[in-house]
């Protein structure tokens, strides 16, 4: 019985002293790099010219004219045609 004993203590002493190893310590050093970006001009909205347009192709026929604050536009698209108007 003494021998167990002994055998086991020692087993756990080993298993403290491998254990109890020094784990090195690191240290990262974070670089953080700022760039002046540039910003973009933004395009201002044109107002549509006053005239006509007209777009054929081969998914169909779109006209469109404006006259001051009149404005219509064609579509036939397909075989189906639709017309808007406004005043």
């Amino acid at each position: 019985m003494k021998n167990v004993s002994l055998i086991l203590a020692s087993v756990v002493m080993m298993l403290i002293a491998s254990c109890k190893g020094e784990t090195e310590k690191t240290t990262e050093k974070t670089v953080v790099i700022e760039k002046q970006v540039e910003a973009t001009p933004v395009k201002e909205v044109e107002e549509e010219t006053d005239g006509t347009s007209v777009s054929i192709s081969k998914d169909g026929v779109d006209f469109s004219t404006k006259d001051g604050d009149k404005k219509t536009k064609v579509e036939v698209k397909d075989g189906a045609a639709s017309v808007s108007s406004k005043k």
